[in-house]
């Protein structure tokens, strides 16, 4: 109580706070009489460490997402989709809204919002990145001195050209987020995470329990759901499913056909599968991405060549980390670098060749990967 500033007694039985220790940082939920009659109950969640980046969600072991799935989320990321996270709890949906930032170039501004912090703020920021993180008042908290989610998210649309991430939408803070996605979506990265398990469940949720209106809902470009999947007696977190969000449609997106699947998981091959409509080039979004981008303007061939190329880099750390047997070079301080050479490899070959040549930016791609490997075990990465 004493390190959040925020009240827990009789008149405010909840407490949501971060823990930040030495070795650690956590998530504590606490409730109290008379909401627990039989005393204090505490619920600990702990963060890992350091930001989770798509080779490590990608790494064997792991596979929560797949070449594919990572190659297209990166290339979403990258033209500035909305994007919003859906998923039940204990799903990852934060861990996934994390790694995101870890997609975004360093030159970008980045302001994240959140009742309780879980987003990797301060580590970004030590990896230097240019982020903001804001913190408001807790939906279960009584009215105090913080400053309510919706005044925090309207405030992000004045501080300039920013990626905006939302921690969670929980309540009407949600109006104010699809109005950010709205204004932003043509500038930057807006993204959240959302409780629900389904595109039609996000929707349902949206509109109808908090009361967004069905014309703000379409600012919504991608619904990504994350959820447990069971095998035997264990349970495995898998993307589920990567979805576009139509906007020509009046009343009902799931009987317009408003929500079209891009990916979809698989249980038995436990992968992501790449749709038809994917496959064929019938994605309204990417079609309107590319529109944008004189490189990939009326080529679909191409803009698939690039989600490959993107899920070939992404699996090539994978596959050097495996080989060097090194999990250091899945973790952020050498994704991001990664990431950085490939925007700079594919400029480069852009400007020698006159078109992004994705066999040509893998090759280079994979000379300075394994260069750089080299040069971090020299001087002891």
């Amino acid at each position: 109580r004493m390190i959040s500033g925020r009240p827990l007694d009789e008149a405010n039985p909840i407490l949501d706070t971060e823990l930040e220790v030495d070795t650690f940082t956590a998530r504590v939920s606490a409730i109290s009489a008379p909401l627990s009659p039989l005393g204090l109950g505490f619920s600990f969640r702990r963060h890992r460490d350091h930001p989770w980046t798509f080779p490590l969600y990608m790494q064997p072991k792991i596979r929560y997402m797949d070449t594919l799935g990572a190659g297209l989320l990166s290339f979403l990321i990258d033209n500035n989709a909305t994007i919003l996270v859906a998923g039940t709890r204990s799903s990852g949906k934060s861990s996934l809204l994390g790694s995101f930032l870890t997609e975004i170039t360093r030159r970008a501004r980045i302001l994240t919002i959140e009742d309780t912090f879980e987003l990797p703020g301060k580590t970004m920021r030590r990896l230097g990145y240019n982020l903001e993180s804001m913190k408001v008042a807790s939906a279960l908290s009584s009215p105090g001195s913080e400053v309510d989610p919706s005044i925090g998210i309207r405030s992000t649309l004045r501080l300039g050209d920013s990626a905006i991430f939302v921690g969670e939408v929980r309540s009407k803070e949600a109006i104010a987020l699809f109005e950010a996605m709205r204004v932003g979506a043509a500038a930057n990265v807006v993204a959240g995470t959302i409780h629900a398990d389904s595109p039609y469940g996000v929707f349902d949720r949206v509109v109808n329990d908090i009361g967004v209106p069905k014309t703000s809902f379409k600012a919504i470009d991608i619904i990504v759901v994350t959820n447990p999947v069971i095998s035997g007696l264990k349970k495995y977190k898998r993307v589920l499913r990567i979805t576009e969000v139509r906007k020509f449609w009046n009343d009902d997106p799931l009987q317009e056909g408003a929500f079209v699947d891009l990916m979809v998981y698989n249980p038995k091959t436990d992968q992501l599968e790449v749709s038809d409509e994917l496959r064929n080039g019938n994605s309204e979004i990417m079609k309107r991405m590319a529109g944008k981008i004189k490189e990939f303007a009326g080529d679909w061939d191409s803009v698939w060549e690039n989600v490959v190329l993107r899920g070939d880099c992404k699996q090539a750390i994978v596959d050097i980390s495996e080989e060097m047997k090194d999990p250091d070079l899945l973790e952020a301080e050498f994704v991001i670098k990664a990431n950085d050479q490939f925007h700079l490899i594919s400029d480069r070959v852009n400007a020698k060749y006159g078109k992004l040549d994705s066999s040509r930016i893998l090759f280079e791609y994979k000379e300075w990967l394994r260069k750089a490997v080299k040069k971090e075990k020299e001087e002891g990465y």
